[in-house]
């Protein structure tokens, strides 16, 4: 006879998969802000980034508006800071990616808010642009955006706040091929409003120069 203190059998893979809780959104925000705030005060890289898995865990139900969440608040952080923070923020998302612990379109949509705001940022931050250029180019390096993604920027980005320049200032730190690449040229075409077609009537490549 079986003992009666004998535990049942335990379905280890059905255990392993019970769903876990995740944050909110914006709670996912709050943190984020602090777990780069202590990772700018010479933190540990592997630390900030084990946090950032867990708080968006790729892949599970709701992770792209949390990691969206986690770049949105990040970028508008290191927007206001010294490029060194900057470079700091960069290597950690790059790495969460890599790693696959954050979903490319979890970056596009993280990155629209930011876009939507340079112009007002810049006021106060004047090197906001230039940073978000640095992000923006990296992300399309590493292969986690396309340049194309500008089109679907918010719309306020793309009427009045200089699409087009951003976009050639990206191409121009991406050197090389991207600034050659006929479909690249293509998009600044279509990014360009009518006022800049007006300041450069031979288009995208005077425009670049």
């Amino acid at each position: 006879t079986k003992s009666k203190y004998v535990l049942p059998d335990v379905d280890e893979k059905k255990a392993s998969s019970v769903a876990k809780v995740y944050k909110s959104p914006e709670e996912c925000g709050k943190k984020t802000k602090n777990y780069l705030k202590e990772y700018f005060v010479g933190g540990d890289t592997d630390d900030v980034v084990l946090s950032l898995h867990e708080l968006i865990g790729a892949g599970s139900d709701g992770s792209i508006d949390r990691g969206a969440t986690v770049v949105n608040n990040g970028v508008l952080m290191v927007l206001e800071m010294k490029a060194d923070n900057v470079d700091k923020f960069i290597s950690v998302i790059t790495r969460c990616f890599a790693e696959e612990k954050i979903e490319a379109q979890a970056i596009v949509n993280g990155l629209n808010d930011p876009l939507e705001f340079l112009s007002d940022i810049a006021i106060d931050a004047p090197l906001a642009t230039s940073h978000m250029v640095s992000i923006v180019s990296k992300m399309i390096e590493v292969g986690a955006v396309k340049f194309d993604f500008l089109l679907d920027s918010p719309e306020y980005f793309r009427t009045d706040c200089g699409a087009a320049q951003f976009g050639c200032k990206v191409l121009k730190k991406l050197g090389g091929d991207a600034v050659e690449s006929k479909a690249n040229l293509d998009i600044i075409e279509k990014l360009m409003t009518d006022g800049d077609k007006e300041l450069y009537p031979s288009g995208a490549k005077d425009m670049l120069c």
